[in-house]
């Protein structure tokens, strides 16, 4: 049999609610501040960090330009992102090596740099690009000549 609360009870809870209330949401207030101002914020990877001209012995030189990718006369635009694998480039109309050939065109549209190990590479400078072969399926690494 379950004993009835008596007003006194119900007052003391109500007040003990009250009182935790004053106490925990100031707290957790405090808590997550401290969390938000000691925890440093993302940057993006800025747009430049991909620029230069990249070159491979098959094909023409690939030149990357805040945001506009280059190769003979043919251009397209890009932008740099962050990824589980490091930095990569967002092409807007994909790209691919065929015959000896950068081509745009096709559903490649994300390039990635610096893939020279399983864990994260490191961010501070893009120094290989690696395209996709069309006909052979084979991995064209571009490595950077100039900066610009």
């Amino acid at each position: 049999m379950r004993w009835k609360n008596t007003p006194e009870d119900d007052a003391t809870q109500a007040a003990l609610a009250r009182a935790l209330a004053l106490v925990l949401i100031p707290g957790l207030v405090f808590v997550f501040g401290v969390i938000y101002l000691v925890f440093p914020r993302h940057a993006p990877t800025p747009q430049s960090w991909a620029n230069g001209t990249y070159r491979n012995a098959c094909c023409a030189p690939l030149t990357l330009r805040d945001g506009l990718m280059s190769t003979g006369s043919d251009t397209a635009r890009y932008t740099v992102a962050d990824g589980k694998r490091g930095a990569y480039i967002q092409i807007d109309r994909g790209i691919r090596v065929s015959r000896g050939h950068v081509v745009f065109g096709g559903n490649a549209v994300n390039v990635f740099f610096n893939r020279n190990s399983e864990a994260m590479p490191a961010m501070d400078e893009a120094y290989a690009l690696h395209l996709t072969g069309l006909d052979d399926m084979n991995d064209y690494v571009f490595e950077k000549v100039e900066a610009r």
